[in-house]
């Protein structure tokens, strides 16, 4: 169930020393704002899993995953905080 897996990649990312956690936000927030522009940068959602899932070592699924449900994984709440 996609809940379930979206509330253990919260539960396990909170677990992450606080620099890992932050360099690992800010990149996936990074990456959310170029998938933005994909309309003319061409880079969807699954082109950037292509590119940065192997370089991270995260699966392409896990990987898209952070990225469409990044408010719900890295907790952020209606202020964008």
């Amino acid at each position: 169930d996609r809940r379930v897996r979206v509330n253990e990649l919260g539960r396990l990312v909170s677990h992450l020393p606080v620099a890992n956690y932050t360099l690992l936000r800010a990149l996936v927030a990074h990456l959310i704002r170029i998938v933005h522009k994909s309309e003319v940068n061409k880079m969807t959602i699954r082109n950037v899993g292509i590119v940065f899932s192997p370089t991270l070592g995260i699966p392409a699924g896990v990987f898209t995953l952070f990225m469409a449900q990044f408010d719900y994984i890295f907790f952020v709440d209606a202020d964008g905080a």
